[in-house]
């Protein structure tokens, strides 16, 4: 009696949980396809943007419809297979070692007493989209260099934030190894070197300079500005003080936890992350679907729609013009050229009120008799400048509008003959 009874249990259960393990088996790929999705039935939304999400409900269906179906000893074998299976793929994960494995998945950043943070020198790592970070010996997102400067070459050093870093693309598409292409197939041998850090303000810049770029003995540097570069141009500490510096890249706390101390968890981890950035936009983030959203997202309310209309406090203004005063001193001291050239956000382009920054940052460099560009100038004259950014997955310039910022600091410095080999 009890095993008709248990036989009747079983027949019941096996159909639904083979109809809850299709339902999930199908949710993985829809997922991947669309990027996640939201589901509102009688007042209830089920949402999904994870492919854990699937994997969570799936894996412990799989294992109870082994246990009823198969009974428990086949079921132990089974999960001691995967056991082992998970085991082997944890080792092979910890030999070859990917920059994917590491917690944090960008680990190329540490806490500095004299710039907040900086670049840990020969540190990789992965981007949001997927681009590698390879830091070389000196700390620069670039190639290997020496810190003597070969005779017959000019270089060229650049300071600035994500958008000069090269923020979700490879190394080889960021403006700095653009412009290092294009001077040289024009015959100017030049060694175009990226000191960009992501986050960097006007102080970080300063520092830099002072403290480190021109150790490389440039002949030219160029400061890449973008608006919230304003925010602050004092450092967050007074001289003497005493000051270690915050890295603001730190990995989320709990790595005491078990599941971060596996390299296959972590693996996992940190690949949906960036399947789930790359996708962010189907979930919500409207400001990257185009430049009105974006427009939109960034109104008033917005804190850098101050800074572009220029309507902030008087003294933010006044701090920032000192700070570059003091990176044109450095410039005239160690004599090498200095260029500003001011980034646009999409949203810029074409807005004449929103290009008050733009124009507050020029005028101060013709005071100080610095060479500017206003790259807003040049980019809004494209047929289309959503292809200039990296919409809709990201808010940073694409390939193609780094090229065309590459290519109008290459004329600029020919026109202005701001290195030698242009005369």
């Amino acid at each position: 009696m009890k095993t008709d009874r248990y036989s009747a249990l079983v027949r019941l259960v096996l159909p639904v949980l083979d109809a809850g393990i299709i339902i999930f088996l199908i949710t993985v790929p829809i997922i991947m396809v669309t990027g996640g999705f939201g589901i509102t039935v009688a007042g209830i939304t089920i949402k999904a943007n994870s492919l854990f999400t699937p994997f969570s409900f799936l894996l412990p269906l799989v294992f109870l419809r082994l246990l009823v179906g198969h009974g428990w000893q086949n079921t132990f074998l089974v999960g001691i297979s995967v056991v082992v299976a998970l085991a082997a793929i944890e080792g092979a994960i910890r030999i070859w070692s990917p920059p994917l494995a590491s917690p944090g998945m960008v680990q190329i950043h540490r806490a500095s007493p004299v710039l907040g943070y900086e670049l840990v020198p020969g540190a990789r790592g992965y981007g949001h989209l997927g681009e590698l970070y390879q830091i070389n010996a000196h700390g620069f997102r670039d190639v290997e260099l020496s810190i003597k400067k070969p005779a017959s070459v000019r270089r060229i050093m650049v300071i600035g934030d994500s958008f000069t870093f090269g923020m979700g693309v490879e190394l080889k598409d960021t403006y700095p190894k653009q412009l290092e292409s294009i001077l040289n197939d024009q015959g100017i041998v030049s060694e175009v070197i990226n000191c960009a850090v992501v986050g960097y303000n006007m102080w970080q810049y300063y520092e830099q300079l002072k403290n480190k770029v021109v150790d490389f003995g440039p002949d030219l540097v160029i400061l890449g500005i973008y608006l919230n570069d304003l925010g602050r141009s004092t450092p967050p500490y007074r001289p003497g003080e005493p000051y270690s510096g915050e890295n603001p890249f730190e990995p989320e706390p709990g790595n005491s936890k078990l599941r971060n101390k596996s390299v296959l968890w972590t693996f996992l981890h940190n690949a949906d992350t960036l399947f789930k950035y790359k996708n962010r936009h189907r979930g919500g983030y409207d400001y990257l679907k185009s430049i009105e959203k974006r427009k939109r997202r960034l109104g008033p309310e917005n804190k850098n729609y101050a800074i572009m209309t220029c309507t902030v406090e008087k003294e933010m203004l006044e701090a920032f013009s000192r700070t570059l005063e003091k990176m044109a001193r450095e410039a005239e001291r160690h004599h090498f050229g200095l260029l500003v050239v001011m980034i646009p956000d999409a949203v810029q382009l074409n807005e004449m009120h929103l290009k008050a920054v733009n124009r507050f940052v020029g005028n101060t460099c013709l005071g100080l008799g610095i060479p500017f560009i206003d790259l807003a100038t040049f980019l809004e004259t494209d047929q289309d400048p959503l292809s200039l950014y990296l919409f809709p997955v990201d808010a940073h310039n694409s390939p193609r509008g780094l090229r065309m910022i590459a290519e109008t600091i290459s004329s600029e410095i020919q026109k202005k003959r701001l290195v030698k080999d242009c005369d």
